[in-house]
C-alpha cells in the first residue's frame, strides 16, 4: 500500500493570510519565473497538488517562497511554505517539464544586504587559496580594456551579443585573478575595475530580461566596490539595483537604493551628481514624494549644466536625453501625461546616434503613451521610427517592447497606419 503524502497545511495557511486563490499564487510564481528567464505555466491544479503534499522542483520552491515574501512583506524561505525538504516526493510539475538553468533568482530580501558605504572591507568574495602567479598592472589594464570593448559592443549591437562573452571572461579570467597575491595598490585597482565589469554584467543581464542574474552581478559589483573602498563604483552599483527595482515596480526599495547611491557618490563631480539625482528624483515621484522629486530633478539639471558631457565615461554617462527621459517618467508618476509625452519627444530627439537602443526604447514608450492618449496616427508614426531604430540590436527589452506594440495595435488592425506597422514588424519576431 502506497503511503499518502501529508497535506501541506502551512501552504494553505499562507494562502489564507495572503488572501490568494490557487490561481493567484500560480500567476505570481509564473511572473517571478519570467524575471529570471523561466517560462512557467502553472495554474490552479498545480497549486492544488502542492496543497496535497506534492513537492515542486527546487527552483520553483524558491519562487513560491519569494512570492509570499513580496505579498506579505517579510522574508519567507521554502521551509516556511512547507517546501523545505530536500527530496521531491515524486514532484508533479506537470505544467513545466523544462530543464531549469542554474541561475540566481531575483529576490527583494537580497536588497537589504547590499553594502551602502564603501568601507574597504574584505567580504570573503574570492574563496580559496591565493594562486602562485603575481598580480601586475597588466591584469588591471586587461580588465579595463575589456570593459571598454564590451561597453561599446553593447551600445552598438545590444546585450544579446555581449552577455555570454562577459560571463565567460568574468568566471574564467577575472575571478581567478582576484585570488592572485600582489601589492595592495594593484589589488585595489583590480577590485575597482572588476567592480565596473560586474556592473556592466548586471546591465547586460537586465537588458536581456534576466533579472536574477542581473541582481547577482550588481550585488557583486557593490561588494567589490565596498572591498576596494571605491564610493563612486558603489554608487553606480546601487543605482543599477535601483533602476532594476523601479522597472519591476518595487518603488520603496528603488528609492532606498537610489538615495544610498546619491549619498555614496555625492563627491563624484557634476556628471555623477546628475546621473544619481535623476534616478533619485524618479524614485521619489514613484513613491508619491512630489516635492522631493522636483527638487532632485532640478538638482540633476543644475549638475548636468556644469558637467563636461564630451568626456563622459562609458559607464555612468548622463546627458540631456537622459534627463528628459527621467523627466518623462517622473511626470507620468505625478499624473501629468501631457508633460510626460513632451519630455519623451525631446528625449527621443536628443539621443546621440550611438545610443540607438536607448532611443528605440524611448520611442516605444512614447508611442505607447501616444496611443493611450488617443493619438493613433502619431503612435503609428513613432512605432515606425522604433522599428527602424531597433534593427540590428539584440535586446530582450526591445523584444518586449515589440510584443507590446503588436498587442496594442492589434485592435486597430483595420486602420491603414496600424496595418502598415504590424506588417513591417512581422519579420522581426
Amino acid at each position: 500500500m502506497i503511503a499518502s503524502r501529508p497535506e501541506n497545511s502551512v501552504l494553505r495557511a499562507l494562502l489564507r493570510e495572503a488572501m490568494w486563490s490557487g490561481d493567484a499564487l500560480a500567476s505570481a510564481v509564473n511572473a517571478l519565473g519570467a524575471e529570471s528567464g523561466l517560462t512557467l505555466r502553472y495554474r490552479r491544479p498545480s497549486v492544488a497538488q502542492w496543497l496535497g503534499g506534492s513537492m515542486p522542483r527546487a527552483e520553483v520552491r524558491e519562487l513560491v517562497a519569494e512570492a509570499f515574501s513580496r505579498r506579505l512583506g517579510r522574508k519567507i524561505v521554502p521551509a516556511d511554505v512547507g517546501m523545505g525538504a530536500s527530496k521531491d516526493h515524486g514532484a508533479s510539475d506537470c505544467e513545466s517539464k523544462q530543464t531549469f538553468p542554474i541561475s540566481p533568482l531575483y529576490r527583494l530580501a537580497i536588497l537589504d544586504d547590499i553594502p551602502t558605504r564603501a568601507e574597504g572591507r574584505g567580504r570573503g568574495l574570492m574563496l580559496g587559496p591565493a594562486l602562485p602567479t603575481k598580480l601586475s598592472k597588466h591584469h588591471v589594464t586587461a580588465v579595463r580594456d575589456m570593459v571598454t570593448l564590451m561597453s561599446r559592443a553593447d551600445q552598438t549591437t545590444g546585450a544579446g551579443t555581449t552577455r555570454q562573452a562577459f560571463t565567460s571572461y568574468l568566471e574564467t579570467t577575472v575571478l581567478p585573478w582576484l585570488k592572485l597575491s600582489g601589492r595592495p595598490a594593484i589589488r585595489h585597482e583590480l577590485l575597482t575595475e572588476s567592480a565596473g565589469l560586474a556592473y556592466l554584467g548586471g546591465f547586460l543581464h537586465f537588458d536581456d530580461d534576466l533579472q536574477g542574474p542581473a541582481q547577482h552581478y550588481y550585488q557583486l559589483s557593490a561588494s567589490l566596490a565596498d572591498e576596494a573602498g571605491d564610493a563612486r563604483r558603489l554608487a553606480l552599483a546601487l543605482r543599477g539595483l535601483s533602476v532594476q527595482a523601479w522597472s519591476l515596480g518595487h518603488y520603496p526599495q528603488a528609492y532606498r537604493l537610489a538615495e544610498a547611491g546619491a549619498n555614496s557618490g555625492f563627491r563624484g563631480g557634476p556628471g555623477m551628481g546628475a546621473f544619481l539625482n535623476g534616478q533619485l528624483a524618479l524614485c521619489a515621484a514613484a513613491i508619491g514624494e512630489r516635492k522631493a522629486a522636483l527638487e532632485r530633478l532640478a538638482l540633476a539639471e543644475w549638475s548636468l549644466s556644469r558637467a563636461d558631457t564630451a568626456t563622459a565615461p562609458l559607464i555612468g554617462a548622463y546627458n540631456q536625453a537622459s534627463l528628459q527621459h527621467h523627466r518623462a517618467c517622473l511626470t507620468r508618476h505625478l499624473g501629468d501625461n501631457a508633460g510626460a509625452l513632451a519630455a519623451l519627444k525631446e528625449a527621443s530627439q536628443l539621443r546621440p546616434a550611438h545610443e540607438a537602443r536607448s532611443r528605440a526604447l524611448i520611442l516605444a514608450r512614447r508611442a505607447e503613451l501616444e496611443l493611450e492618449l488617443g493619438y493613433l496616427e502619431a503612435a503609428c508614426a513613432t512605432w515606425q521610427d522604433f522599428l527602424t531604430a531597433r534593427r540590428g540590436i539584440r535586446s530582450r527589452r526591445l523584444d518586449r517592447a515589440l510584443t507590446t506594440m503588436r498587442a496594442s495595435l492589434s485592435p486597430y488592425r483595420n486602420n491603414s497606419g496600424a496595418r502598415a506597422v504590424l506588417a513591417a514588424s512581422r519579420s522581426l519576431l
